[in-house]
């Protein structure tokens, strides 16, 4: 879970921002603390779960209620803003920084790589957007 949800996070924003055209050489100034600010977030929400697991296993069960319209709101916040870092800009980052990595993406190649981690990404927000739906309908 660290790596995946939390190292992964900072990966997403990173990789993202790179993937969509918005991190260059002239604006990591700005990209590098805005990937470490969601990391240090995922960071402080990795803990927040490993407290909740320690609270569980101790018998203290948490109640959730969905008896509020606010409640659902934060409940769609909590878990879907987790989801949008990690699987929808995730999942485009991965693309994009995997192909760099086993040097398929270099300077002739990224006509191909952008598109393909834009298009999965793609993918990824239209399965986001559904589980939302589907949360939101039970």
């Amino acid at each position: 879970k660290l790596v995946l949800e939390v190292f992964g996070g900072a990966g997403a924003i990173w990789g993202f921002s790179e993937a969509v055209g918005l991190r260059t050489h002239f604006t990591v100034w700005f990209w590098r603390p805005t990937a470490l600010i969601i990391g240090a977030i995922f960071f402080a929400r990795w803990i927040l779960q490993i407290i909740d697991f320690i609270n569980e296993s101790k018998g203290q069960i948490k109640v959730n209620s969905r008896f509020t319209n606010v409640q659902l709101v934060k409940d769609v916040l909590r878990v879907f803003s987790a989801k949008l870092v990690l699987e929808v800009f995730g999942g485009a980052g991965a693309i994009w920084g995997f192909s760099e990595a086993v040097t398929l993406r270099n300077p002739h190649t990224v006509w191909f790589w952008r598109p393909t981690a834009l298009v999965v990404g793609a993918i990824f927000f239209a399965r986001w957007m559904l589980q939302m739906k589907d949360y939101a309908d039970n």
